[in-house]
């Protein structure tokens, strides 16, 4: 069987350094992006076909337009409910794969088919999650059917980096909490249940955990602190931490609940281990996985953005 490219584990990546030392130490692990985004929203798994329908139920008539008086001996009128549909369709199989020769792993002084696994695991999973993080600003930006409200951009220009930023970390905190308390407000006003989530990066995350508010004991109870570095919730909204956000200008935070997106699944992510017997006994490493991730409903998704 034929390949193309080529698997080098006795051989630095940066310093191009000979791994095969007689002398070794330990392995340094790399640290993996958490993945935030795959917990939260809606997600299915399907045996056949190229993607899933979700179907939509219309918004409640808020103007009693079908709501008709009874005159006495009078037939009755009938009006038309409403409805649509979401189509998450799958996207092309993705995988990553090495191929590991036998030598080359036993004079290598280090576990390299458990490195492999976890880099290609890693890989595919924080794939997976930025794909879901780029379906929920595509909700926010999206129009809602029949009758459900659609995305809402929020925009504070005081937030970081915008044209009239907040001037220390503690005053940028509190833009990012008043922006959290617009975002949760207009997923309430379009009638969205169910819990909020925030998704800022580690810089934004550590402006708000410095904000006289978000951990303050005079507001808040038990919801983090300086100390811990953390802070739980803002008006609400869960505050989750990731890197995986989408890289538009602009985008600060991204307020979701778990149907502004969802996501069909074939195959689950999945790693194997074949030997080659025609390469000598050398070791394919492979993972893969087929999933598909869409916009479900605009209305429970909103970007807080800076312009």
């Amino acid at each position: 069987m034929a390949f193309t490219g080529a698997t080098t584990p006795e051989t630095g990546t940066t310093s191009t350094s000979t791994l095969t030392r007689d002398v070794y130490i330990d392995t340094l692990a790399a640290f993996n992006r958490s993945l935030v985004f795959s917990e939260y929203i809606y997600k299915q798994t399907i045996d056949g076909g190229t993607g899933g329908q979700f179907i939509v139920e219309g918004k409640e008539d808020t103007t009693d337009g079908s709501i008709t008086t009874y005159t006495s001996g009078a037939q009755i009128d009938v009006t038309n409910g409403t409805q649509d549909e979401r189509l998450v369709n799958l996207d092309r199989p993705y995988y990553e794969a090495r191929r590991i020769d036998r030598f080359k792993e036993a004079t290598s002084r280090y576990d390299v088919i458990r490195m492999q696994l976890n880099q290609i695991g890693a890989n595919l999973a924080a794939k997976r999650d930025r794909k879901i993080a780029a379906a929920i600003e595509a909700a926010s930006l999206a129009t809602g059917r029949a009758g459900n409200g659609n995305g809402t951009v929020v925009v504070n220009t005081a937030l970081p980096a915008g044209a009239a930023a907040a001037a220390t970390p503690a005053l940028l905190g509190d833009e990012i909490a008043e922006s959290i308390f617009a975002a949760v407000a207009a997923i309430q006003l379009s009638d969205a249940n169910g819990d909020v989530y925030v998704a800022l990066n580690p810089t934004n995350y550590s402006y708000l955990v410095q904000s006289g508010k978000a951990v303050n004991a005079d507001y808040t109870s038990s919801n983090g602190g300086f100390d811990t570095g953390k802070v739980m919730k803002v008006g609400g909204a869960n505050v989750v931490m990731t890197n995986n956000l989408p890289a538009t200008a602009g985008l600060i935070a991204l307020a979701f609940t778990a149907q502004a997106a969802g996501m069909v699944e074939l195959w689950s992510l999945n790693t194997a281990i074949d030997e080659q017997e025609d390469f000598l006994g050398a070791k394919l490493v492979s993972g893969s996985c087929c999933d598909g991730v869409g916009v479900l409903r605009p209305n429970c998704a909103v970007s807080i953005k800076n312009v």
